[in-house]
């Protein structure tokens, strides 16, 4: 059975079954047209979406590569903090002889010594800080007999198990007038005055230069 029918001069007509196929195939082929260009613009506003966000991914990524990052500063060592007190007057510790057992010699630096009427002024430094050392100045009763004659003090210096590091400055005195009512003798005045400063374990061997007159 033919679909289509001939007219005059060999003129092919549609008939109206093919007529209504052709328009069947046309709204088939629009909708799947339409279809695909719904999913080119899908698929297109997805990508846009994708370089959009990646723009604004490689934008920030630009700015924050244009903030230098910070340089790593040498680590400065901190300063050694000081702390410097003065302390009340002390009567000097007079002996005749040297104790069996010594006396406190944790270590300290004298740096500065200077007399005015009977008062020693002694200034120190030393490591600690965590704990309260005590000083005492112990004098020898007895006189060098030199020109003039000398007498010898040893600064004896308790920490008292302090193992801080603070740098410590202290002002120290002490009261001569113990060891001047020794001074029997008119050439005991002046009196050269040899200090000896603890060094751990011991004592100087060598005084504190120069000697303080007392006169």
């Amino acid at each position: 059975m033919s679909s289509c029918e001939f007219g005059p001069v060999g003129e092919r007509r549609k008939s109206p079954d093919f007529q209504a196929f052709l328009g069947w195939a046309e709204a088939i082929l629009s909708h799947n047209i339409a279809l695909s260009c719904y999913k080119v613009e899908a698929e297109m506003s997805s990508r846009s979406a994708a370089t959009l966000g990646l723009s604004f991914l490689l934008m920030a990524i630009a700015l924050t590569g244009c903030v230098a990052p910070p340089a790593n500063e040498p680590e400065l060592s901190q300063p050694t903090q000081t702390s410097t007190s003065t302390s009340e007057t002390s009567q000097v510790v007079l002996y005749d002889e040297w104790p069996a057992d010594g006396f406190p010699n944790d270590a300290a630096e004298i740096t500065a010594a200077s007399l005015e009427n009977n008062t020693l002024t002694i200034k120190v430094n030393y490591p600690g800080g965590c704990q309260e050392h005590t000083f005492e100045l112990h004098a020898w009763t007895a006189f060098l007999a030199s020109q003039p004659p000398q007498g010898t003090l040893h600064l004896a210096h308790d920490a008292h198990g302090d193992t801080c590091a603070e740098h410590v400055e202290r002002m120290l005195t002490f009261d001569l007038t113990p060891l001047n009512k020794e001074r029997n003798d008119p050439s005991e005045h002046p009196l050269q005055l040899r200090i000896f400063a603890p060094i751990g374990g011991s004592f100087a061997a060598e005084s504190v230069m120069p000697l303080v007159e007392w006169p």
